[in-house]
């Protein structure tokens, strides 16, 4: 009989499931590897060890086989009617530990109000999605299960709204979770609950909640870090939710808050949209949102599904004939734009712009210095070897290494006739037999040498002959010491001996 009942509850329950359920999965199960130490799972002969503080309520699986629990000084397990621990079963080969022991990881808290902490299964959340319709409505029903560690921060919840709550498998009503909270056990599992109302409803309410407003800044409390940047200006914001948006929302104002009247809405917008053949470009949500404030009205948000392109901002104006109803609102959003681009950004690539600009003028400057208009930038700015630091007492010298690469042909090697302006080279190497003088540089083809050349002709015949060195004896005079030899007597050595001294 009891058999036939439980039955009963669970189909009540996923019909319930089948309208509008918020669950969640209870974090690392007790069968994940990430839940343990070292990812070791524990074995038939291995110790479970909590940590000393387990500030969680712990679902165990309905069969576990182990030889021992070290239960912490804080904290609690939830064991199922079904379920079934075996102490020293017999030792499995595949499954051995040198310790002998299993460590559990602390457990981790989750906010009530933190749209992350749930889950819809029976639809996906979009990105537009609001926030306040991610955790669970006031009508909601919320199903908790899994064997990993429960534990709920009532941070900021005035009123724990909810249509049902079903724990572990089992129905919670009411005046038991008013109790459960209160309890040492109830501490465990839900956190910062002194001073929590529990209020349960059921379809009475217009929208996901009883008054959005206050829920608006507890909520996006956990989410705004996470909000993307908008690429557009003058982005939009829907009631209820927590981040800016770029696209366009229409709001209609309402009295009966019926599925009827929101099915009919969106059967409306979603045939506009098939017959422009819009349905991968565009994405709709529709909701009702409650407000004691400014009471009720249909809201529908419609945005670009891939990346922004004012897509649906053009969509809803080009039908707003079909939405000239009373007290009917409708506010899009801007132009797109990139908001990583900034006033800095480009004010930087103009200046490198500039920066390799100047560069490219000295290096031709450097390079061709009979050209007319690039003769007028100083020598000393493209020359390095004339730039000079006179307060440092410092002068860059000139390097050998490249030296054979200047023109020394061209203009005989003078600084003041050349046209390249390197200074006169020195003489690398004489030699006496042939006399000739081997200079560092070479007559480069690179450079214009015509009016070098007829330079270097002129300077040839005005100048003289280059001496040519000679070679001698050394004179005595050359000699910086001489050497005096000292005679040594060996036999003044050899008196005392009878041996022959070489």
């Amino acid at each position: 009989m009891c058999l036939h009942w439980r039955w009963l509850i669970w189909a009540l329950v996923w019909l319930q499931v089948a309208l509008a359920t918020k669950w969640y999965g209870g974090g690392m199960d007790f069968n994940d590897p990430s839940a343990w130490l070292d990812d070791h799972l524990p074995c038939a002969q291995d110790l479970v060890v909590f940590p000393e503080y387990y500030p969680a309520l712990l679902p165990l699986p309905e069969d576990i086989s182990i030889d021992g629990l070290v239960f912490p000084r804080e904290g609690a397990i939830l064991l199922a009617e079904e379920s079934t621990i075996t102490f020293g079963s017999d030792k499995q080969p595949s499954c051995e530990s040198e310790e002998k022991k299993a460590y559990l990881k602390p457990p981790k808290s989750s906010k009530w109000f933190d749209p992350g902490t749930w889950t819809d299964k029976s639809k996906e959340f979009s990105t537009f999605t609001p926030e306040l319709e991610r955790i669970p409505c006031d009508d909601e029903q919320v199903i908790i299960k899994g064997h990993g560690p429960l534990s709920f921060d009532l941070e900021n919840v005035q009123y724990l709204r909810l249509g049902q709550l079903i724990l572990a498998g089992s129905s919670i009503s009411k005046t038991y979770l008013e109790q459960l909270i209160s309890r040492d056990l109830g501490q465990f599992l839900f956190y910062n609950a002194e001073y929590v109302q529990v209020e349960y409803y059921r379809g009475e309410l217009c929208g996901c909640h009883k008054d959005f407003e206050r829920l608006l800044e507890p909520v996006c409390h956990n989410v705004q870090e996470q909000c993307e940047t908008p690429h557009c200006l003058s982005p939009v914001r829907p009631l209820g939710s927590c981040c800016l948006i770029c696209g366009a929302i229409l709001s209609t104002p309402t009295t009966h808050c019926t599925e009827g009247t929101r099915k009919e809405f969106v059967a409306q917008i979603s045939n506009l949209i098939s017959q422009e053949s819009l349905k991968d470009q565009i994405g709709l949500h529709v909701d009702f949102v409650g407000s004691q404030q400014f009471g009720n009205c249909l809201q529908a948000v419609v945005t670009d599904r891939h990346k922004y392109s004012e897509r649906s901002l053009e969509f809803l104006q080009q039908n707003e004939h079909n939405w000239n109803k009373t007290g009917t609102t409708l506010k899009v959003s801007g132009r797109p734009y990139n908001p990583n681009v900034s006033f800095s950004s480009i004010v930087l690539i103009l200046f490198c712009m500039a920066l390799v600009g100047l560069v490219s003028v000295v290096i031709l400057a450097h390079f061709m210095p009979e050209n007319p208009y690039l003769n007028r930038i100083p020598q000393w700015i493209h020359d390095p070897r004339r730039w000079r630091w006179r307060h440092l007492g410092l002068r860059l010298r000139r390097n050998l290494l490249f030296n054979r690469f200047d023109n020394g042909g061209a203009g005989g090697g003078s600084s003041e006739g050349g046209a390249s302006g390197v200074d006169r080279l020195g003489i690398m190497a004489y030699d006496p037999e042939s006399g000739e003088v081997r200079e560092r540089a070479f007559d480069n083809p690179m450079f214009e040498q015509r009016g070098a050349l007829e330079e270097a002709a002129k300077e040839s015949q005005e100048q003289d002959e280059i001496p040519k060195m000679e070679t001698g004896d050394l004179d005595a005079t050359s000699v910086v010491d001489e050497q005096e030899l000292t005679e040594i007597n060996l036999d003044a050595c050899g008196a005392d001996t009878d041996e022959e001294t070489i």
